[in-house]
């Protein structure tokens, strides 16, 4: 299965990726794989995420069944000066195994520091991709996306919903490829 994402990614962005791979206690590695789809812009996907179905931690056995997905976060970063951002994404990635996280569009993750240095944003909002899932012996794979927050932004978002905080994006022009961003007014 991961074999076919990895396939689906290289089709969509023409190319091979650079690769990072990260091993938690107890969970099976995650790599993180880094597409250039454009000079000075990146893509980091995770691949590992979706060996296994996600399922709550309230219940009390696994799904056999559950959803199934990977993470992506596009970022503008045309000197690599923040290219350790895969290591946050895989902490990410992980957390359906280690803490019954099932990612679905519209959620928010704090991950309670910022997610490289002098930035503002300590999480992201997932959503759904523009990039379409992929087919897999045990049913499609999500490609879910990752969108940088700030801690004001992620506790707005709780209260009014993920679509309300993208139409603020929008309308206030925030630059979310842009890492280092400051928070959009949310008055």
């Amino acid at each position: 299965m991961l074999s076919a994402i990895e396939a689906a990614m290289v089709d969509h962005f023409g190319h091979r990726p650079q690769r990072a791979s990260v091993s938690f206690v107890g969970v099976d590695p995650i790599e993180v794989l880094r597409f250039e789809p454009i000079p000075g812009e990146r893509a980091y996907l995770t691949l590992g995420m979706a060996r296994h179905p996600m399922t709550g931690s309230a219940e009390s056995v696994l799904s056999a069944d559950g959803p199934r997905a990977e993470l992506m976060l596009h970022v503008r970063d045309p000197t690599d000066e923040h290219a350790e951002i895969w290591r946050k994404l895989a902490v990410l990635a992980a957390a359906p195994a280690v803490e019954g996280v099932v990612y679905a569009g519209g959620m928010t993750m704090d991950i309670g520091e910022p997610l490289v240095a002098a930035s503002a944003c300590v999480g992201v909002v997932v959503v759904d991709s523009p990039l379409r899932p992929v087919a897999g012996p045990s049913g499609d794979v999500s490609i879910l996306q990752v969108l940088p927050a700030t801690s004001n932004e992620l506790a707005w978002c709780r209260v009014h919903g993920s679509a309300a905080l993208r139409e603020r994006w929008l309308d206030r022009d925030a630059d979310l490829l842009d890492l280092t961003r400051r928070a959009v007014p949310l008055d």
